[in-house]
């Protein structure tokens, strides 16, 4: 409830919330970066949190193309369920 919180209004270069039906699946979007390769481009994104959230980590996977990670495929970060020994619950959304 905490990321929910800090998450509620969306900015010009995210916007994210859970799914209506389910607090442990969260969709966003966010805007390439200005100057960057992904400049103008708005890509759409999953987090899946698992049910022992915040003592494991989300996944975090993208849902469109961009040229940098797989469709549909967890992105390898080290505060994603891809290096969940890296993981620190006390990282809050400020981070992902």
């Amino acid at each position: 409830m905490k990321e929910a919180a800090e998450l509620r209004d969306p900015t010009e270069h995210y916007h994210a919330q859970p799914l209506e039906d389910n607090l442990f699946e969260w969709h966003f979007s966010v805007r390439g970066p200005p100057d960057s390769d992904f400049d103008g481009g708005v890509y759409h994104g999953r987090i899946v949190l698992p049910p022992e959230y915040p003592m494991k980590p989300p996944s975090i996977i993208l849902l469109t193309p961009n040229g940098r990670f797989e469709v549909g495929k967890k992105i390898c970060l080290s505060i994603s369920g891809h290096h969940p020994e890296t993981w620190q619950p006390s990282w809050s959304s400020k981070y992902y």
